[in-house]
Protein backbone atom coordinates (compact mmCIF):
# COMPACT_ATOMS: atom_id res chain seq x y z
CA UNK A 1 0.00 0.00 0.00
CA UNK A 2 1.25 3.51 -1.06
CA UNK A 3 2.18 6.14 1.74
CA UNK A 4 -0.43 8.60 2.95
CA UNK A 5 0.85 12.35 1.66
CA UNK A 6 0.65 15.33 3.56
CA UNK A 7 -0.90 17.26 0.94
CA UNK A 8 -1.19 21.17 2.19
CA UNK A 9 -2.61 24.02 0.82
CA UNK A 10 -0.09 26.80 0.35
CA UNK A 11 0.44 30.28 1.02
CA UNK A 12 2.42 31.86 -1.16
CA UNK A 13 1.36 30.23 -4.50
CA UNK A 14 -2.20 30.46 -6.09
CA UNK A 15 -3.75 27.13 -6.48
CA UNK A 16 -7.45 26.92 -7.17
CA UNK A 17 -9.82 25.82 -4.09
CA UNK A 18 -11.09 22.34 -5.91
CA UNK A 19 -9.97 20.76 -8.85
CA UNK A 20 -7.07 21.16 -11.62
CA UNK A 21 -4.88 23.32 -12.80
CA UNK A 22 -1.65 23.95 -15.49
CA UNK A 23 -0.61 26.12 -17.58
CA UNK A 24 -0.72 30.14 -16.97
CA UNK A 25 -2.22 31.95 -19.95
CA UNK A 26 -2.10 35.64 -19.23
CA UNK A 27 -1.26 38.10 -16.13
CA UNK A 28 -2.14 41.57 -16.74
CA UNK A 29 -2.42 44.99 -14.24
CA UNK A 30 -6.20 46.20 -15.60
CA UNK A 31 -8.34 48.61 -14.17
CA UNK A 32 -6.57 48.70 -10.57
CA UNK A 33 -5.89 44.76 -10.38
CA UNK A 34 -3.97 42.09 -11.49
CA UNK A 35 -6.25 39.16 -13.86
CA UNK A 36 -4.73 35.88 -13.78
CA UNK A 37 -5.65 33.24 -16.55
CA UNK A 38 -4.71 29.64 -16.08
CA UNK A 39 -5.74 26.67 -18.06
CA UNK A 40 -7.81 24.58 -15.40
CA UNK A 41 -10.72 21.92 -14.70
CA UNK A 42 -12.64 23.31 -11.83
CA UNK A 43 -15.04 19.97 -11.86
CA UNK A 44 -11.89 17.53 -10.71
CA UNK A 45 -8.93 17.17 -10.18
CA UNK A 46 -7.84 15.42 -13.26
CA UNK A 47 -7.01 16.69 -16.47
CA UNK A 48 -10.42 16.72 -18.44
CA UNK A 49 -12.06 19.44 -21.06
CA UNK A 50 -10.42 22.32 -20.07
CA UNK A 51 -11.65 25.81 -19.29
CA UNK A 52 -9.51 29.19 -18.64
CA UNK A 53 -10.05 29.82 -14.81
CA UNK A 54 -9.61 33.57 -13.39
CA UNK A 55 -7.83 35.26 -10.29
CA UNK A 56 -7.54 38.64 -9.04
CA UNK A 57 -4.83 40.08 -6.56
CA UNK A 58 -3.06 43.27 -5.53
CA UNK A 59 0.10 41.84 -4.70
CA UNK A 60 0.60 39.07 -6.78
CA UNK A 61 0.85 36.67 -3.57
CA UNK A 62 -2.30 37.03 -2.15
CA UNK A 63 -5.57 35.95 -4.71
CA UNK A 64 -9.00 35.71 -5.11
CA UNK A 65 -10.70 33.24 -7.18
CA UNK A 66 -12.86 34.26 -9.55
CA UNK A 67 -15.83 32.07 -11.90
CA UNK A 68 -14.10 30.47 -14.79
CA UNK A 69 -13.84 33.29 -17.92
CA UNK A 70 -13.80 30.90 -20.84
CA UNK A 71 -16.06 28.26 -20.74
CA UNK A 72 -16.02 25.25 -23.93
CA UNK A 73 -19.48 25.86 -25.32
CA UNK A 74 -18.90 26.34 -28.95
CA UNK A 75 -18.96 23.54 -31.78
CA UNK A 76 -15.13 24.73 -32.49
CA UNK A 77 -13.92 23.44 -28.82
CA UNK A 78 -16.29 20.83 -28.03
CA UNK A 79 -14.13 17.51 -27.41
CA UNK A 80 -14.00 16.04 -23.79
CA UNK A 81 -10.64 15.71 -23.78
CA UNK A 82 -9.81 19.38 -25.77
CA UNK A 83 -11.85 22.81 -24.65
CA UNK A 84 -10.11 26.20 -24.70
CA UNK A 85 -6.12 25.63 -24.21
CA UNK A 86 -3.59 27.83 -23.52
CA UNK A 87 -2.81 31.04 -24.79
CA UNK A 88 -2.30 34.50 -23.92
CA UNK A 89 -3.67 38.59 -22.71
CA UNK A 90 -2.97 41.42 -24.49
CA UNK A 91 -4.33 44.79 -22.84
CA UNK A 92 -5.00 47.60 -25.89
CA UNK A 93 -7.54 50.25 -25.67
CA UNK A 94 -9.17 49.88 -22.16
CA UNK A 95 -10.77 46.33 -23.21
CA UNK A 96 -8.38 42.42 -22.90
CA UNK A 97 -7.86 40.16 -25.80
CA UNK A 98 -7.75 36.68 -24.71
CA UNK A 99 -6.02 34.67 -27.65
CA UNK A 100 -6.33 30.45 -27.20
CA UNK A 101 -6.46 27.74 -28.47
CA UNK A 102 -10.32 25.81 -29.17
CA UNK A 103 -9.64 22.17 -29.16
CA UNK A 104 -12.51 20.08 -30.95
CA UNK A 105 -12.26 16.46 -32.70
CA UNK A 106 -13.90 15.87 -36.17
CA UNK A 107 -17.62 13.85 -35.83
CA UNK A 108 -16.66 12.28 -39.33
CA UNK A 109 -12.87 11.33 -39.42
CA UNK A 110 -12.27 11.48 -35.95
CA UNK A 111 -9.42 13.76 -36.60
CA UNK A 112 -8.42 16.27 -33.26
CA UNK A 113 -8.88 19.81 -34.68
CA UNK A 114 -6.73 22.47 -33.09
CA UNK A 115 -7.69 26.51 -33.96
CA UNK A 116 -6.77 29.67 -32.34
CA UNK A 117 -9.47 31.77 -31.39
CA UNK A 118 -10.38 35.43 -29.70
CA UNK A 119 -12.60 36.63 -26.76
CA UNK A 120 -12.90 39.94 -25.08
CA UNK A 121 -13.44 41.55 -22.01
CA UNK A 122 -14.69 45.13 -20.82
CA UNK A 123 -13.74 44.79 -17.14
CA UNK A 124 -11.71 41.11 -17.01
CA UNK A 125 -14.07 39.15 -15.92
CA UNK A 126 -16.79 38.72 -18.42
CA UNK A 127 -15.21 37.45 -21.77
CA UNK A 128 -17.33 37.40 -25.09
CA UNK A 129 -16.45 34.85 -27.86
CA UNK A 130 -15.60 36.83 -31.53
CA UNK A 131 -18.09 36.14 -33.92
CA UNK A 132 -15.90 35.17 -36.65
CA UNK A 133 -13.97 32.69 -34.48
CA UNK A 134 -11.25 30.96 -35.25
CA UNK A 135 -8.47 33.48 -36.04
CA UNK A 136 -6.49 31.53 -37.20
CA UNK A 137 -8.28 27.81 -38.70
CA UNK A 138 -5.17 25.57 -39.77
CA UNK A 139 -1.43 24.72 -38.65
CA UNK A 140 1.04 25.82 -42.02
CA UNK A 141 2.49 22.29 -41.50
CA UNK A 142 -1.54 20.60 -41.42
CA UNK A 143 -1.47 18.81 -38.44
CA UNK A 144 -3.24 18.97 -35.21
CA UNK A 145 -0.34 20.10 -32.56
CA UNK A 146 -0.65 23.77 -33.15
CA UNK A 147 -1.62 25.86 -29.93
CA UNK A 148 -0.79 28.49 -27.00
CA UNK A 149 -0.68 31.73 -29.08
CA UNK A 150 1.48 34.35 -27.50
CA UNK A 151 0.74 37.90 -28.65
CA UNK A 152 2.76 40.99 -27.95
CA UNK A 153 3.40 44.49 -29.77
CA UNK A 154 6.35 45.30 -31.65
CA UNK A 155 7.37 46.83 -34.82
CA UNK A 156 4.33 48.87 -35.11
CA UNK A 157 1.65 45.66 -35.37
CA UNK A 158 1.13 42.42 -32.91
CA UNK A 159 2.88 39.64 -33.52
CA UNK A 160 2.02 36.35 -32.53
CA UNK A 161 4.00 32.73 -31.58
CA UNK A 162 2.20 29.77 -31.93
CA UNK A 163 3.62 26.37 -31.18
CA UNK A 164 3.74 23.32 -33.20
CA UNK A 165 6.23 20.40 -34.74
CA UNK A 166 7.36 19.22 -38.23
CA UNK A 167 5.02 16.08 -38.29
CA UNK A 168 3.57 15.04 -34.98
CA UNK A 169 4.64 15.59 -31.40
CA UNK A 170 4.50 12.10 -30.43
CA UNK A 171 6.95 10.94 -33.35
CA UNK A 172 10.55 11.06 -31.76
CA UNK A 173 11.87 12.20 -35.61
CA UNK A 174 9.96 15.16 -35.78
CA UNK A 175 11.35 18.56 -34.30
CA UNK A 176 9.19 21.43 -32.21
CA UNK A 177 8.40 24.25 -34.22
CA UNK A 178 7.49 28.10 -33.51
CA UNK A 179 5.46 29.72 -35.99
CA UNK A 180 5.33 33.74 -36.30
CA UNK A 181 2.21 35.72 -37.24
CA UNK A 182 1.23 39.30 -37.33
CA UNK A 183 -1.93 41.62 -37.36
CA UNK A 184 -2.76 45.30 -37.11
CA UNK A 185 -5.88 44.86 -35.48
CA UNK A 186 -5.29 41.26 -33.57
CA UNK A 187 -8.16 40.10 -35.52
CA UNK A 188 -6.90 39.38 -38.84
CA UNK A 189 -3.62 37.51 -38.43
CA UNK A 190 -1.23 37.11 -41.54
CA UNK A 191 1.18 34.02 -41.49
CA UNK A 192 4.79 35.12 -41.52
CA UNK A 193 6.87 31.47 -41.24
CA UNK A 194 8.85 29.42 -39.07
CA UNK A 195 10.82 31.65 -36.46
CA UNK A 196 12.59 28.94 -35.02
CA UNK A 197 12.59 25.01 -35.61
CA UNK A 198 14.80 22.10 -33.44
CA UNK A 199 17.29 19.88 -33.84
CA UNK A 200 17.57 16.57 -32.67
CA UNK A 201 16.88 16.13 -29.41
CA UNK A 202 15.86 19.61 -28.89
CA UNK A 203 12.38 18.25 -28.70
CA UNK A 204 9.35 17.34 -30.82
CA UNK A 205 6.73 20.07 -29.98
CA UNK A 206 7.19 23.32 -28.27
CA UNK A 207 4.39 23.98 -25.68
CA UNK A 208 3.49 27.78 -24.65
CA UNK A 209 6.20 29.70 -26.41
CA UNK A 210 6.83 33.34 -25.52
CA UNK A 211 8.94 36.12 -26.31
CA UNK A 212 10.00 39.16 -24.59
CA UNK A 213 13.39 41.77 -25.15
CA UNK A 214 15.92 42.27 -22.20
CA UNK A 215 18.36 44.08 -22.41
CA UNK A 216 18.56 45.02 -26.28
CA UNK A 217 18.33 40.70 -26.74
CA UNK A 218 15.22 38.54 -27.76
CA UNK A 219 14.36 36.04 -25.98
CA UNK A 220 12.55 33.13 -26.86
CA UNK A 221 11.21 30.51 -24.02
CA UNK A 222 9.30 26.71 -24.51
CA UNK A 223 8.36 23.89 -23.13
CA UNK A 224 9.39 21.11 -25.29
CA UNK A 225 8.20 18.21 -25.39
CA UNK A 226 10.41 14.53 -25.58
CA UNK A 227 13.72 17.12 -25.30
CA UNK A 228 16.51 14.37 -24.43
CA UNK A 229 17.12 15.98 -21.32
CA UNK A 230 13.63 16.26 -20.13
CA UNK A 231 14.44 20.49 -19.56
CA UNK A 232 11.23 21.46 -18.55
CA UNK A 233 11.40 25.26 -19.86
CA UNK A 234 14.29 26.32 -22.40
CA UNK A 235 15.51 29.63 -23.12
CA UNK A 236 17.49 30.71 -26.55
CA UNK A 237 18.86 34.32 -26.65
CA UNK A 238 19.25 36.13 -29.89
CA UNK A 239 19.21 38.52 -32.46
CA UNK A 240 15.84 38.29 -33.98
CA UNK A 241 13.91 40.23 -37.60
CA UNK A 242 10.17 39.82 -37.46
CA UNK A 243 10.53 41.37 -40.57
CA UNK A 244 12.42 38.29 -41.91
CA UNK A 245 11.05 35.82 -39.75
CA UNK A 246 14.82 35.09 -38.16
CA UNK A 247 16.22 34.34 -35.19
CA UNK A 248 19.97 33.85 -35.01
CA UNK A 249 20.79 31.93 -31.74
CA UNK A 250 23.33 33.45 -29.35
CA UNK A 251 23.11 31.52 -26.02
CA UNK A 252 20.59 29.26 -23.89
CA UNK A 253 19.96 27.00 -21.51
CA UNK A 254 16.63 26.45 -18.68
CA UNK A 255 14.73 28.30 -16.42
CA UNK A 256 14.69 26.10 -14.11
CA UNK A 257 16.35 22.93 -13.31
CA UNK A 258 13.75 21.06 -11.67
CA UNK A 259 11.21 18.52 -12.38
CA UNK A 260 7.97 21.21 -12.12
CA UNK A 261 8.75 24.47 -14.02
CA UNK A 262 6.19 23.95 -16.49
CA UNK A 263 4.76 26.32 -19.58
CA UNK A 264 6.49 29.66 -18.16
CA UNK A 265 5.45 33.00 -19.24
CA UNK A 266 6.79 36.57 -19.12
CA UNK A 267 4.39 39.58 -18.23
CA UNK A 268 4.82 43.07 -17.18
CA UNK A 269 4.20 44.09 -13.06
CA UNK A 270 2.38 47.33 -12.68
CA UNK A 271 5.71 49.46 -12.80
CA UNK A 272 7.03 47.83 -15.92
CA UNK A 273 9.64 45.37 -14.44
CA UNK A 274 9.59 41.63 -16.39
CA UNK A 275 8.16 38.66 -14.16
CA UNK A 276 8.08 35.45 -14.99
CA UNK A 277 5.47 32.71 -13.69
CA UNK A 278 4.83 28.90 -14.53
CA UNK A 279 2.67 25.88 -13.49
CA UNK A 280 4.48 23.72 -10.75
CA UNK A 281 3.39 20.54 -11.70
CA UNK A 282 4.52 19.62 -15.45
CA UNK A 283 5.05 16.26 -17.02
CA UNK A 284 8.40 14.41 -18.47
CA UNK A 285 7.27 13.54 -21.51
CA UNK A 286 6.53 11.10 -23.08
CA UNK A 287 4.79 8.68 -22.57
CA UNK A 288 2.14 10.23 -20.92
CA UNK A 289 2.50 10.36 -16.96
CA UNK A 290 -0.16 9.15 -15.12
CA UNK A 291 0.48 10.32 -11.71
CA UNK A 292 0.51 14.45 -11.01
CA UNK A 293 1.24 13.45 -7.29
CA UNK A 294 -1.72 12.98 -4.59
CA UNK A 295 -4.99 15.19 -3.89
CA UNK A 296 -7.79 14.92 -2.13
CA UNK A 297 -10.88 14.22 -3.92
CA UNK A 298 -12.23 17.42 -3.46
CA UNK A 299 -8.92 18.97 -2.92
CA UNK A 300 -6.56 20.80 -5.65
CA UNK A 301 -3.97 19.62 -8.11
CA UNK A 302 -1.33 21.94 -9.49
CA UNK A 303 -0.37 25.71 -8.47
CA UNK A 304 1.43 28.43 -9.76
CA UNK A 305 5.03 29.02 -9.30
CA UNK A 306 5.45 32.11 -7.05
CA UNK A 307 6.50 35.36 -9.36
CA UNK A 308 10.18 36.04 -10.59
CA UNK A 309 11.72 38.83 -11.58
CA UNK A 310 13.70 38.40 -14.80
CA UNK A 311 17.19 39.49 -15.70
CA UNK A 312 20.19 38.50 -18.03
CA UNK A 313 24.00 39.05 -17.03
CA UNK A 314 26.66 40.39 -19.39
CA UNK A 315 27.23 36.71 -21.38
CA UNK A 316 23.04 36.38 -22.12
CA UNK A 317 22.56 34.19 -19.37
CA UNK A 318 18.94 34.55 -17.54
CA UNK A 319 18.26 35.54 -13.82
CA UNK A 320 15.08 35.00 -11.90
CA UNK A 321 14.86 36.07 -8.65
CA UNK A 322 11.48 35.55 -6.30
CA UNK A 323 9.04 38.68 -7.14
CA UNK A 324 9.08 39.54 -3.44
CA UNK A 325 10.46 38.48 -0.64
CA UNK A 326 8.28 37.35 2.22
CA UNK A 327 8.55 40.07 5.56
CA UNK A 328 11.64 38.93 7.36
CA UNK A 329 12.10 38.75 11.28
CA UNK A 330 15.20 40.47 11.33
CA UNK A 331 17.11 37.50 13.00
CA UNK A 332 20.52 36.39 11.45
CA UNK A 333 21.74 33.13 12.21
CA UNK A 334 25.32 32.64 11.51
CA UNK A 335 26.73 29.34 11.89
CA UNK A 336 30.12 27.31 10.90
CA UNK A 337 29.59 23.85 8.79
CA UNK A 338 32.58 21.77 9.93
CA UNK A 339 34.93 19.84 7.07
CA UNK A 340 33.03 17.08 5.84
CA UNK A 341 29.98 17.83 8.37
CA UNK A 342 26.74 19.54 7.80
CA UNK A 343 24.39 22.02 9.71
CA UNK A 344 20.46 21.86 10.15
CA UNK A 345 18.94 25.46 9.15
CA UNK A 346 15.19 24.88 9.99
CA UNK A 347 12.79 22.41 10.75
CA UNK A 348 9.23 23.16 9.77
CA UNK A 349 5.98 21.65 10.63
CA UNK A 350 4.59 21.79 6.81
CA UNK A 351 1.33 21.63 8.16
CA UNK A 352 1.00 24.61 9.95
CA UNK A 353 3.94 26.91 8.22
CA UNK A 354 5.33 28.18 5.43
CA UNK A 355 9.14 28.77 5.50
CA UNK A 356 11.18 31.20 3.60
CA UNK A 357 15.05 30.87 4.05
CA UNK A 358 17.72 34.19 2.53
CA UNK A 359 20.72 33.33 3.28
CA UNK A 360 24.74 32.66 2.03
CA UNK A 361 27.48 30.42 2.19
CA UNK A 362 30.78 31.65 1.91
CA UNK A 363 33.37 28.60 1.66
CA UNK A 364 37.16 27.89 1.43
CA UNK A 365 38.73 26.74 -2.13
CA UNK A 366 39.65 23.25 -0.47
CA UNK A 367 35.38 23.22 -0.61
CA UNK A 368 34.89 20.37 -3.22
CA UNK A 369 31.08 20.44 -3.08
CA UNK A 370 28.09 21.94 -1.12
CA UNK A 371 24.41 19.76 -0.40
CA UNK A 372 20.86 21.37 0.43
CA UNK A 373 18.95 18.25 1.92
CA UNK A 374 15.32 18.30 2.64
CA UNK A 375 14.23 15.65 4.73
CA UNK A 376 10.29 14.43 6.39
CA UNK A 377 10.35 12.42 9.26
CA UNK A 378 9.85 9.46 6.95
CA UNK A 379 13.54 10.02 5.36
CA UNK A 380 12.61 10.49 2.31
CA UNK A 381 14.84 12.81 0.98
CA UNK A 382 16.06 14.65 -2.23
CA UNK A 383 19.49 16.48 -1.77
CA UNK A 384 20.92 19.72 -4.34
CA UNK A 385 24.36 19.63 -4.83
CA UNK A 386 26.94 21.80 -6.01
CA UNK A 387 30.00 20.29 -7.12
CA UNK A 388 32.59 23.05 -7.30
CA UNK A 389 35.00 20.54 -8.56
CA UNK A 390 33.53 19.36 -11.98
CA UNK A 391 30.98 22.50 -12.09
CA UNK A 392 27.95 20.80 -11.78
CA UNK A 393 24.52 20.90 -10.48
CA UNK A 394 23.31 17.19 -8.91
CA UNK A 395 19.24 17.21 -8.26
CA UNK A 396 18.96 13.82 -6.50
CA UNK A 397 15.37 12.82 -6.39
CA UNK A 398 15.63 9.00 -5.84
CA UNK A 399 14.82 8.46 -1.91
CA UNK A 400 11.91 11.43 -2.23
CA UNK A 401 8.57 10.12 -1.52
CA UNK A 402 6.61 8.28 -3.61
CA UNK A 403 5.18 10.97 -5.87
CA UNK A 404 8.11 12.90 -6.06
CA UNK A 405 10.85 10.14 -7.22
CA UNK A 406 12.41 10.82 -10.50
CA UNK A 407 15.90 9.54 -9.66
CA UNK A 408 19.16 11.89 -10.20
CA UNK A 409 20.12 14.18 -13.09
CA UNK A 410 23.55 15.68 -13.59
CA UNK A 411 23.08 19.80 -14.76
CA UNK A 412 26.55 22.15 -15.84
CA UNK A 413 27.00 25.16 -14.18
CA UNK A 414 29.40 27.51 -14.45
CA UNK A 415 30.31 27.81 -10.90
CA UNK A 416 33.91 26.47 -10.50
CA UNK A 417 35.17 30.00 -9.31
CA UNK A 418 32.03 30.81 -7.04
CA UNK A 419 33.44 31.39 -3.13
CA UNK A 420 30.12 33.11 -2.50
CA UNK A 421 26.76 31.00 -2.73
CA UNK A 422 23.66 33.05 -1.92
CA UNK A 423 20.67 31.44 -2.05
CA UNK A 424 16.67 31.57 -1.49
CA UNK A 425 14.50 28.94 -0.42
CA UNK A 426 10.38 29.31 -0.20
CA UNK A 427 8.43 26.21 0.89
CA UNK A 428 4.92 26.58 0.91
CA UNK A 429 2.00 24.26 1.14
CA UNK A 430 3.53 21.48 -1.42
CA UNK A 431 6.08 23.57 -2.99
CA UNK A 432 9.29 24.04 -2.91
CA UNK A 433 11.36 26.57 -4.85
CA UNK A 434 15.55 26.96 -4.67
CA UNK A 435 17.06 30.11 -5.99
CA UNK A 436 20.56 29.60 -6.09
CA UNK A 437 23.34 32.55 -6.91
CA UNK A 438 21.31 34.99 -7.20
CA UNK A 439 18.63 33.04 -9.57
CA UNK A 440 21.06 31.71 -12.03
CA UNK A 441 20.05 28.62 -10.99
CA UNK A 442 17.03 27.61 -10.03
CA UNK A 443 15.15 24.38 -9.16
CA UNK A 444 11.35 23.96 -8.18
CA UNK A 445 9.26 20.84 -7.62
CA UNK A 446 6.39 19.42 -5.76
CA UNK A 447 7.01 17.62 -2.64
CA UNK A 448 4.69 15.10 -0.40
CA UNK A 449 6.19 14.64 2.86
CA UNK A 450 4.46 11.39 4.32
CA UNK A 451 4.75 12.83 7.50
CA UNK A 452 4.37 16.67 7.96
CA UNK A 453 7.80 17.50 9.29
CA UNK A 454 10.65 19.04 7.19
CA UNK A 455 14.16 19.46 7.56
CA UNK A 456 16.41 21.61 5.68
CA UNK A 457 20.28 21.20 6.07
CA UNK A 458 23.59 22.21 4.14
CA UNK A 459 26.80 19.93 4.41
CA UNK A 460 30.19 19.85 3.09
CA UNK A 461 32.95 18.17 1.98
CA UNK A 462 36.26 18.95 1.48
CA UNK A 463 36.45 21.83 3.71
CA UNK A 464 34.66 24.46 6.36
CA UNK A 465 32.13 26.99 5.18
CA UNK A 466 30.22 30.05 6.71
CA UNK A 467 26.64 29.83 6.60
CA UNK A 468 24.78 32.99 7.18
CA UNK A 469 20.72 32.59 6.95
CA UNK A 470 17.51 34.57 8.06
CA UNK A 471 14.73 32.72 8.54
CA UNK A 472 10.94 33.50 8.52
CA UNK A 473 8.43 31.52 9.47
CA UNK A 474 4.55 32.08 9.29
CA UNK A 475 1.45 30.45 10.57
CA UNK A 476 -0.89 29.09 7.51
CA UNK A 477 -4.12 31.10 7.24
CA UNK A 478 -7.21 29.59 8.47
CA UNK A 479 -8.71 27.50 6.02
Amino acid sequence: MREQACITRPRWHFALQQGWINDPNGLVWFKGEYHLYFQCNPYSNQWDKMHWGHAVSQDLIHWEECQPALVPEEVYEDDQRGGCFSGSVVAHEGRLYAFYTAVSRDKESGQVCSRQCLACSDDGYQFTKYKGNPIISESPSGNSDFRDPKVIFCKDRWQMLVGGTSGSASDRKSHGRIYLYHSEDLIHWNYDGILYEGKDGEGTMFECPDLFELNGKWVITASPMNRTDFLPTIYMVGALSFKNCLFCKESGGTLDLGPHYYASQAYHDRDGRLLSIAWLGGWEWMPWIEDHGPSETKGYRGLMSCPRLLSMTRDGQLRMEPYRSIESTGDLCVRTIPINGSLEMAHVNTAEHSLYLHGQISRKKSVRSLSFTFCDDDGHTISLTLDFLFGSIIRDYSKADPWSRSGVKIYRAEIGEEMDVPFDIIYDGNALEVYLFGGRYNISSMLYPTKSDLRISVSSRGGGCKLSWEKVREERAQE
